[in-house]
């Protein structure tokens, strides 16, 4: 296990509050707004070289809108998916981004969709629904530097905010993992398939992974 990341996990719905794991769990965001997400912070100090970002995805959206959003002191798109209104997906690192043309952009089905970066090449990759993009150069082989915040639902135009409801997701978010590391294309189709796959950093390291709702839609569990 290569993470060295820590997490608390509150899961807060108005006053109350229960140690939860992402395991079985999907978000309902019903509406466009700039106040329902999911927040999930990441405090320890330390510095991420390599990233695989995992989920499923289910919406009736043609316009643009983020699908994982993670943000530090320094980078406000430090790692960012989304989708614009032609059906081309996007991905960011350290604010700068590289666009990925020719992929599934169906609406009202189930969207597995996973992007893969390693600072070492500088290269970036999507995958959606099995097929995936060609790999593309970001950046100048810097750093993720943690702590840092992700939402889902929202796209982050500064550290934890900067919310823009043109910019938010409605629909469902589900089975979103991440690792410390580029997965290779055997263990994304895994996923993509719903096939076993080794644990992520948020699941294997500390056995539960820190998020916190601060605006909800409806939180459902096995879709």
């Amino acid at each position: 296990m290569k993470g060295l990341l820590f997490y608390v996990l509150y899961l807060i719905i108005g006053s109350y509050a229960e140690r939860e794991d992402l395991s079985g769990k999907a978000f309902t965001f019903p509406k466009q707004t700039a106040t329902d997400y999911v927040k999930i912070t990441l405090d320890d100090k330390t510095s991420l070289t390599a990233l695989t970002v995992c989920l499923r995805f289910f919406t009736d959206l043609s316009q643009e809108f983020s699908i994982f959003s993670m943000a530090t002191l320094t980078h406000h798109n430090a790692f960012l998916l989304y989708k614009e209104p032609s059906g081309v997906y996007g991905g960011h690192i350290n604010n700068l981004s590289a666009k990925f043309f020719g992929l599934p952009v169906e609406v009202n089905e189930w969207i597995s969709t996973c992007m893969t970066w390693n600072s070492k090449n500088r290269l970036i990759q999507l995958w959606v629904n099995g097929k995936h993009s060609v790999k593309k150069p970001v950046g100048n082989n810097a750093a993720i530097h943690v702590p840092a915040i992700i939402t889902l639902g929202q796209e982050q135009d500064s550290y934890g905010g900067g919310f823009n409801a043109h910019q938010s997701f409605v629909g469902d978010i589900t089975d979103v993992h991440m690792w410390d590391h580029a997965l290779s294309p055997c263990q994304i189709q895994n996923y993509i398939t719903h096939a076993s796959f080794s644990p992520d950093f948020m699941e294997g390291y500390n056995e539960g992974v820190g998020f916190r709702i601060l605006q909800h839609g409806d939180l459902m569990d096995n879709i």
